[in-house]
């Protein structure tokens, strides 16, 4: 987990140089097709970084040897090309589009393990040497056999992108982020490598039919974030406003330092400087508010009212939620009405915790005090852990 969560942003970054590239490359006159082409193509280059990024983290985590471990994921994303086109790479990437994010966790993991185990029981050179054999007889034969794998995993993401598009499954998704974050794991990082390679390939097909005047066919897609989480998890912009006028200086000054990274959807300070980790008295409106406002969200695009996402890259989600809004669904300005509607909702259902937690702060410093440090602890341990996602091995083996 820890791995591919390291691996997808260095893979966003490669999309967005991809599509820059592609774009350029292009020659239709129209600028408007011409990009979303070029995005498509953005997401097929995506998988190829992500199969060469994650061999790469899974090799230093596992500690064997980093060179072989992206060859082999990259010989084997390429055996795994549509057979039609397979002569022709970029023409084959731009194919599959976003299902070679999948194609890349998937290479990348198997080709990973098999020289993981390779390199546990030979030296060095023979576990490699091993591990390229069996990586090229296994994904060569399907390739000989005509067999695409990126080809079929099409098929199976369609189901859960079926069932990722719906109220239900989305609601799962913001209350298993939220609940992670009170009991101090980073929710949306935890779950990213499970949800982002769905809602990605959701938001690629919301491109494409965008791009042809068609109606885009998912709801739910990685941007659809912006209009539930204002502020970052659990929508604490509402919050981070209404502790500017708190009763208890400590909260005010708290409030003005984490303002701004409130606005680009970082809100680390407020999580842990209030704190909301471990507080059971915030713990309610951090799950509900959220919650509230994807429903909100999802019924105001399913009935039209706003119109449905088709567009998200990771700088978007570090502007203000309201200029997020607006870019994201194609510039519709009721995307911007929508985010300002969630915002007083959020504030409206916040307001009743704050003013008991100021008056629990006025009962028991002491007890505010002790929540503190226990979020400092928990917060120090996290950033050792993004650093060392080692020592995550090295404890369990250890166990």
């Amino acid at each position: 987990m820890a791995a591919v969560r390291e691996a997808i942003g260095p893979a966003f970054v490669a999309l967005l140089v991809a599509s820059i590239a592609a774009y350029f490359y292009q020659s239709d006159p129209d600028p408007a097709s011409r990009f979303f082409a070029a995005y498509h193509v953005g997401f097929g280059v995506m998988g190829v970084a992500l199969a060469a990024f994650l061999a790469e983290r899974l090799a230093r985590t596992f500690r064997y040897n980093r060179v072989a471990a992206v060859a082999l994921s990259l010989i084997a994303f390429y055996l795994s090309l549509p057979t039609d086109s397979r002569a022709q790479p970029w023409l084959a990437i731009a194919q599959i589009s976003s299902t070679s994010i999948f194609l890349g966790l998937i290479v990348a993991m198997l080709t990973g393990e098999a020289l993981r185990i390779a390199c546990r029981r030979l030296p060095a050179m023979a576990g490699i040497a091993a591990a390229a054999i069996a990586t090229v007889a296994v994904f060569g034969l399907l390739a000989a056999a005509g067999i695409s794998l990126g080809g079929l995993l099409l098929p199976l993401i369609r189901p859960l992108v079926a069932v990722g598009d719906t109220l239900p499954g989305l609601l799962v998704v913001v209350a298993l982020q939220t609940l992670l974050w009170c009991a101090g794991v980073h929710g949306p990082a935890f779950l990213s490598a499970i949800v982002t390679p769905i809602y990605l390939h959701a938001l690629d097909q919301n491109s494409q039919a965008f791009i042809h005047h068609q109606l885009p066919p998912h709801i739910v897609t990685i941007a659809l974030a912006t209009f539930f989480f204002p502020g970052g998890s659990g929508a604490t912009l509402p919050l981070a406003l209404l502790m500017l006028g708190s009763r208890v200086a400590r909260l005010r000054k708290l409030a003005l330092a984490s303002l701004l990274p409130s606005f680009a959807n970082v809100n680390e300070p407020l999580i842990f400087g209030v704190p909301i980790v471990m507080n059971p008295t915030f713990a309610l409106p951090f799950i509900g508010v959220p919650l509230l406002l994807a429903t909100i969200t999802y019924a105001a695009m399913w009935f039209g009212i706003v119109d449905r996402t088709v567009f998200w890259v990771p700088p978007v989600n570090l502007l203000p939620a309201v200029i997020g809004a607006w870019i994201v669904t194609g510039r519709d300005w009721r995307a911007v009405v929508l985010v300002v509607v969630n915002v007083a909702v959020g504030a409206a259902l916040y307001a009743p915790f704050l003013r008991s937690f100021e008056r629990e702060i006025g009962r028991s410093p002491e007890e505010a005090e002790a929540l503190v440090k226990t979020a400092a602890a928990i917060r120090a341990h996290e950033l050792d852990v993004e650093r060392h996602p080692e020592h995550l091995v090295e404890e369990k083996t250890d166990g």
